[in-house]
């Protein structure tokens, strides 16, 4: 191990390891274990493994659909009532070309199918169960535009995203050709992007949207004949986003929603109570694409299920409360916000690894391991580790932030031995490639590692 680490390319860079056996608990290395690292992305282990033990693995979001005034035959004289409890699951993967609308479809069906027809005031968000701004602490500005840092909020679609819909124009010269998705996203586009010859196979295209403002600007060449792209901008916004795709759903399934001011109406009638899937399947939505925005909703969640209070503080009480049962020490921690974007949050490889030795041995683990990504086979480490005796064996947790590499999970040796490890990396200045490489070295020594071959 000593030797793996001691590359002259990390003389500046601080590794913090820990290795354990999960069979007996013996800790069979150790560097730096108690110091406090930037975690990255492995703070989403602590948010995950909280929010299963406080929720459980068969928790669901419930969002409640109301119909607030009264019914004119098959028209409701009132407005259409949103109230969110913070589900982070309505949401597809819009980069493939799927309908970003496709989770709110069925609910213009149950909506229907409750006999209305038409809509005479208008579609609202109540998003009030999250009382905090919508943004981690410690994000950094030039951040905000990327899906990655997103706003959260009780009411999410799509993960707060919409995207740039971008297609060259006819021939060279010519602007490209963009708009929003969904069309009603409460965002401004502008583009001055432009069509390239179609023999220079040009694809260029950059966004900015500004940091709080819905203005968003594309710019940049893409080749004519080249085909459409889909680029994901965050939606500053996200009760509003929610809302303008819902009446946008509505409409297209023939339900007018026409958005009218109409005088307060006190009667409420329930239409319907969305259920999530289970918090088991939200975790592999969560942690195998290392999904910020689920790790922010979840934060918050936990402190209105658990705590009463929708608010960071409150979620940030519940998370402290699970490690504490764990044995992590509370100055073995540093806790900004649910998903690690934050550069205010700090973990001691110790702390990481106690998390991931108490999980082991809890009842539940098995959600928890199934939801981390596989090497060589699915999520952030579906490219990492392949044709080694890691891949499809070891499950673990990948971190990124600028100069900041973690991996954290569990791997089986050559004897059946389950281990863990943790392997953060602070302050280096090589490229990425180089430390992800050195960590990918390290996981696949502990798959080929057996105890019998150094007995002998």
């Amino acid at each position: 191990m000593d030797s793996a680490l001691a590359d002259p390319a990390f003389a500046r860079a601080s590794w913090g390891v820990v290795i354990q056996s999960l069979d007996d608990g013996q800790v069979l290395y150790r560097r730096n274990a108690e110091r406090l690292f930037l975690p990255a992305s492995n703070l989403k282990l602590l948010t995950a493994s909280a929010a299963l033990v406080s929720l459980g693995a068969d928790f669901r979001f419930h969002t409640v659909v109301i119909a607030r005034g009264g019914r004119r035959a098959d028209t409701l004289v009132g407005d259409l009532v949103v109230v969110g409890r913070g589900d982070p699951s309505l949401a597809v993967d819009a980069a493939t070309g799927a309908d970003p609308l496709a989770p709110l479809r069925p609910w213009a069906d149950s909506i229907r199918a409750r006999g209305l027809q038409g809509v005479r005031g208008r579609v609202l968000g109540d998003a009030s169960l999250f009382t905090d701004p919508p943004l981690g602490p410690g994000w950094t500005w030039d951040d905000l535009d990327a899906d990655y840092a997103a706003p959260v909020g009780a009411l999410e679609l799509d993960d707060d995203v919409a995207w740039i819909a971008a297609a060259p124009g006819a021939a060279a010269g010519q602007p490209v050709v963009a708009a929003l998705l969904p069309p009603r996203a409460p965002l401004r586009l502008f583009s001055t992007a432009t069509t390239a010859p179609a023999d220079s196979n040009v694809h260029a295209l950059a966004w900015n949207r500004a940091p709080f403002g819905d203005s968003v600007t594309l710019s940049g060449r893409l080749s004519a004949g080249r085909p459409a792209v889909r680029l994901p901008v965050s939606v500053p916004d996200p009760t509003r986003y929610f809302t303008a795709a819902l009446t946008e759903v509505l409409g297209d399934s023939g339900v007018a929603v026409h958005g009218d001011s109409l005088a307060a109406d006190t009667t409420a009638d329930t239409l319907f109570v969305w259920q999530s899937p289970p918090l088991d399947s939200i975790l592999s939505l969560f942690l195998k694409p290392s999904q910020n925005q689920i790790g922010e909703t979840l934060l918050r969640a936990l402190g209105a299920q658990i705590r009463g209070a929708g608010s960071m503080d409150s979620g940030r009480a519940v998370v402290r409360e699970v490690l504490t049962g764990f044995g992590v020490p509370p100055d073995a921690y540093v806790l900004a916000d649910g998903s690690g974007l934050s550069r205010y949050n700090y973990v001691a490889p110790d702390a990481v690894a106690r998390v991931l030795e108490a999980m082991y041995r809890r009842p539940d683990f098995g959600a928890f391991f199934a939801a981390l990504p596989v090497a060589g086979v699915d999520g952030t480490m579906a490219t990492r580790l392949k044709g080694t005796r890691a891949a499809g064996n070891a499950h673990a947790k990948t971190g990124s932030l600028a100069n900041v590499r973690s991996l954290s999970g569990y791997v089986r040796t050559a004897d059946g031995e389950m281990l863990s490890f943790v392997l953060l990396v602070n302050g280096f200045t090589v490229p990425q490639r180089v430390v992800e490489a050195a960590q990918d070295q390290v996981v696949e020594r502990l798959a080929n590692f057996s105890r019998r071959a150094t007995r002998r």
